[in-house]
């Protein structure tokens, strides 16, 4: 039996992206891949949201114990996602065993040190990734990884009505409120989603707002009903873009970190409204914004950028991976 590693971090402060992306290959390689053992390596944060998957997991919070780590798996190949390596790092992981980079911007790791090379981005194939000869890379929305729950998308006919708010699984920058503040002159119904990382007194601040038609999801398991039932969804420049237009909503996007910046220049030079990067997003815009939305019919505008999305990207770069080791 084959051995992978997959070692990922998240938490309140660093949001849990990787973590989610790096669950979804791992189940994608485990139906394709019967004769595959998968371990986990995380940080003690993500303790709560493996526990239950029935993946194995070792946790470390130091990335400098991993080499021991892998020294007693011997896996066949290492799977990294996370922005908190290093060049050095990465050699050394290689120098044990074939390493797969789950990347997103090409702007950290030196891009000849994976065997393979993975990012599911719409902007991937632009990025200039170094050539080598021997690398398998893996680039652009064919290969997007996404949750298992939207694989096999068969039923995006559900009615839309109303705005759905995610600023993703925290809020650091208090995002929502301002969102909510910004819109609530409207006649509409809004739900906001409050993410497992939200403080408790955030979320006293939210509730005492007291908005007509607002309706507050807490903690969710799953943001794919209320995506695919909502006509438009804000949201920051993550993954949840791509969970939005798969379900052929209409997405207004803002960015709060670096590596979100391109996912939103690039949509919004495909015509998705772009509200900005914190601490410079206009939210002055999107009432307007909204009410313009609201009465267009979304397929014919946005008929082109939903078909970027593909669903089953996890079981392709599954497919892939276990073709390779």
């Amino acid at each position: 039996m084959k051995k992978i590693i997959i070692r990922t971090l998240g938490g309140k402060g660093i949001g849990y992206g990787h973590f989610y992306r790096c669950l979804s290959l791992a189940k994608a390689i485990k139906m394709l891949g019967t004769q595959i053992h998968i371990n986990f390596i995380i940080n003690d944060e993500l303790v709560d949201l493996i526990y239950s998957s029935g993946f194995d997991y070792i946790v470390a919070n130091d990335l400098t114990e991993d080499i021991a780590t892998l020294n007693n798996i011997n896996p066949s190949l290492f799977i990294f996602d996370s922005y908190l390596g290093t060049n050095e790092y990465l050699r050394n992981i290689k120098e044990k065993t074939k390493l797969m980079l789950i990347d997103d911007n090409n702007d950290i790791y030196d891009s000849v040190i994976p065997d393979i090379i993975y990012n599911g981005n719409i902007f991937a194939e632009k990025l200039v990734y170094s050539e080598t000869e021997e690398q398998l890379r893996l680039l652009g929305p064919e290969y997007l990884i996404m949750k298992e729950e939207y694989w096999d998308n068969k039923d995006n006919s559900i009615p839309k009505e109303g705005i759905l708010i995610t600023t993703g699984g925290t809020d650091e920058h208090e995002i929502a409120i301002k969102l909510l503040e910004a819109i609530k002159g409207l006649d509409i119904k809004v739900k906001v989603i409050i993410g497992p990382g939200y403080r408790d007194e955030y979320i006293k601040q939210i509730e005492e707002l007291k908005i007509e038609n607002v309706e507050l999801i807490y903690k969710p398991s799953s943001l794919k009903s209320y995506i695919s039932s909502s006509k438009i969804v804000v949201t920051a420049g993550g993954s949840t873009i791509y969970e939005v237009l798969s379900q052929r909503s209409i997405p207004v996007v803002f960015s709060i970190a670096d590596n979100q910046d391109l996912a939103c220049k690039t949509l919004s030079h495909l015509g998705v409204e772009y509200m900005g990067k914190y601490p410079n997003i206009d939210y002055s815009r999107l009432a307007k914004t909204i009410e313009t939305i609201e009465v267009i019919n979304a397929e014919d505008k946005y008929s082109s950028i939903f078909k970027l999305v593909n669903n089953n990207g996890a079981k392709l770069v599954a497919k892939t991976v276990l073709k390779n080791i």
